[in-house]
């Protein structure tokens, strides 16, 4: 291709075509900034939500708690209950968020309880207040920690999807742009002709047009440097170490009085990385479930610990239906917990809980350790038989 018309035409396309990729690739670049700013926006309103959430938890539980100024701590959980609101209101909003707005009827029966609970603790009516507390608001809280949670979880993932398939369409933009280059240069370098064909004028024509191509030969597009994406934060798994495991399934076994099962509670809590365990056994009509040895808690928010339904939605009740492990992980505010049932030959008894100490994740080896301690607890505790009053807990077998 030797004529100027043609060449400056195909070098006008290649041109144009490059610009055209250029500028989609720019496009999408802005997408997935306005994806990434998004998201930015939602993570903070859904740690600030799980943090006034925290708040209210620790308000409603104090206003339960005798000797605590219930006034002060209630305008504490009246403020923290608006604030969730608010960051409802604005999660909700974004693109992600819809399934949120069912949330705000939680947060009105929310403050309806707290209403109750705030009248209950002034009246002096303190175990009317740990009902309404433990019983009703603290479960509301926690329901929409765990829904706010997943949805938090449910926007990054497709964010991530958003960005990655971005970054694919502006491979394939920069790769048209390149493509258009290269054919142009093609087209425009003409074919070499032997030395003795050429004439004085077609040499010199040569010379112009290499000097041409030399000059109008535009530089390959670069692509942009990749944008560092922050790495997510890693959560320590905790370790199970078997000699002191074997230590306490050893001074387990050996008890002969449930009056010392607390104290070898004690010796199993750092075993499993727990800073808190407690043994809920079933009454006897097989309904309900109660705490009835526990290690690492204050004994008076042990006695306030409500008893359990076997059919409500917790991992602790979970864990006694299904007779499996049910493992939760950290969040905001809240450690990791596991639940594992205390199953035997004539069935299952109760439930062993705890809750992972300095912010770390339950392992499987801390599962299938506290599925060992729970396999030794059963060889212990006998259910009651059916018909049985329902507040007898199961009795400690006695050691011949």
């Amino acid at each position: 291709m030797t004529r100027p018309a043609p060449r400056w035409t195909v070098l006008a396309v290649a041109i144009t075509v490059a610009a055209g990729c250029c500028y989609w690739a720019a496009v999408l670049e802005r997408r997935a900034l306005d994806h990434r700013r998004a998201l930015a926006t939602a993570t903070a309103d859904a740690r600030a939500l799980q943090g006034a959430l925290s708040d209210a938890r620790r308000a409603i539980a104090a206003m339960a708690s005798p000797g605590q100024a219930a006034v002060s701590w209630s305008r504490q959980a009246t403020a923290s209950i608006e604030t969730a609101r608010g960051k409802l209101t604005a999660l909700a909003a974004t693109e992600g968020g819809a399934g949120l707005r069912a949330l705000g009827e939680r947060l009105d029966r929310l403050t309806e309880a707290q209403t109750r609970l705030h009248d209950s603790a002034v009246g002096g009516r303190a175990l009317m207040a740990s009902d309404v507390a433990f019983g009703e608001a603290l479960p509301h809280v926690d329901a929409i920690d765990q829904r706010v949670g997943d949805t938090l979880a449910a926007m990054i993932t497709t964010a991530d999807r958003s960005i990655a398939a971005a970054r694919d369409q502006q491979i394939l933009a920069f790769s048209g742009a390149l493509g258009a280059l290269g054919i142009a240069a093609v087209l425009l370098t003409p074919l070499p002709r032997r030395k003795d064909e050429e004439t004085p004028a077609e040499a010199g024509d040569a010379e112009i047009t290499t000097d041409l191509n030399l000059q109008q030969a535009p530089a390959p597009a670069v692509p942009p440097p990749p944008v560092a994406v922050p790495e997510a934060r890693v959560i320590e798994k905790a370790r199970v170490e078997l000699p002191p495991l074997a230590a306490a399934c050893e001074s387990l076994a050996r008890v002969a009085d449930g009056a010392k099962l607390p104290g070898v509670l004690d010796a199993v809590r750092p075993t499993l990385g727990a800073r808190g365990l407690a043994v809920w056994l079933v009454d006897g009509a097989g309904e309900t479930l109660q705490v009835v040895a526990s290690s690492g808690y204050d004994p008076r928010l042990v006695e306030r610990f409500p008893a359990l339904r076997v059919d409500e939605d917790t991992p602790t009740s979970q864990a006694f239906t299904r007779v499996a492990p049910v493992r939760t992980p950290p969040r905001v505010a809240q450690p990791a917990a596991v639940a594992v049932p205390i199953a035997g030959a004539r069935g299952t008894s109760g439930v062993l809980s705890f809750e992972m100490a300095n912010g770390r994740d339950a392992s499987t080896d801390v599962v299938a350790a506290a599925t060992i301690v729970a396999a030794q607890l059963a060889t212990l505790l006998e259910p009651t038989q059916t018909g049985a009053a329902e507040t007898a807990p199961p009795a400690i077998r006695a050691e011949a």
